[in-house]
């Protein structure tokens, strides 16, 4: 017959109180309360552990999930890395709203005048369509704090989105190219513009495309006095 753990407990003080106790009695009394409380669980006792156990699971994961959620929000990201963001988020909105253009036209003459008096500035647009890269329009955007101007090219099936606006420091740089979100995406900076194209065209195309651009468009760039 099993016996309680009570009923066992009561009986080691007797004994204990009668004679010595032989070497090895509190290992073999440990050993058979922990078989007793495996084999013949209660049926109230267990639920109850089960239950205070997963509460304490649920807690235990809440406080890392909130720990985890603060150190994000305390570990600003760097601004190269917010605006490569912001441009990947534009160039898929303009895919899924189906809002390209503000003004279709592949001649770069019609394109670069809708701009004036959009802008308090007047982009740089070149039409790359004897290298592969047609110009196909352009609209207005929104990236750093400010209105921008989007230039829209293809090649073949794949839009390429390039992002103009006047560079805080007018010091040439790039192009530097990085990847966002299954995406291609290069930046430079000359003629006192800064440029972001932005692509899922690979890696070597938009390579060429943002050489080609740069070199042939980045002189026109200027920005006017407000």
């Amino acid at each position: 017959m099993s016996m309680s753990e009570e009923e066992l407990g009561t009986l080691i003080r007797r004994h204990a109180v009668r004679h010595t106790p032989p070497d090895g009695l509190a290992e073999r009394i440990g050993q058979a309360v922990r078989a007793e409380a495996v084999t013949a669980p209660t049926p109230v006792q267990q639920p109850r552990r089960g239950l205070w156990q997963g509460l304490a699971w649920f807690g235990t994961g809440a406080a890392t999930a909130w720990g985890l959620a603060l150190m994000l929000l305390a570990t600003p990201m760097p601004p190269q890395d917010a605006l490569a963001e912001a441009v990947t988020a534009n160039h898929v909105r303009s895919l899924m709203a189906s809002h390209l253009a503000d003004v279709a036209s592949s001649d770069q003459h019609t394109v670069k005048p809708w701009f004036a008096g959009k802008l308090d500035f007047s982009p740089p647009v070149t039409d790359l369509a004897a290298e592969g890269f047609p110009l196909t329009g352009g609209r207005l955007d929104y990236l750093d704090g400010r209105t921008v101007a989007a230039l829209v090219y293809r090649s073949g099936p794949h839009v390429i989105n390039v992002f103009v606006w006047p560079a805080a420091d007018a010091k040439a740089q790039g192009p530097v190219f990085s990847t966002r979100q299954g995406y291609q995406l290069a930046r430079w900076a000359q003629g006192g513009m800064q440029a972001w194209a932005v692509s899922d065209l690979n890696a070597a195309e938009l390579r060429r495309f943002a050489s080609l651009l740069r070199e042939r468009g980045a002189p026109e760039g200027a920005a006017l006095s407000k």
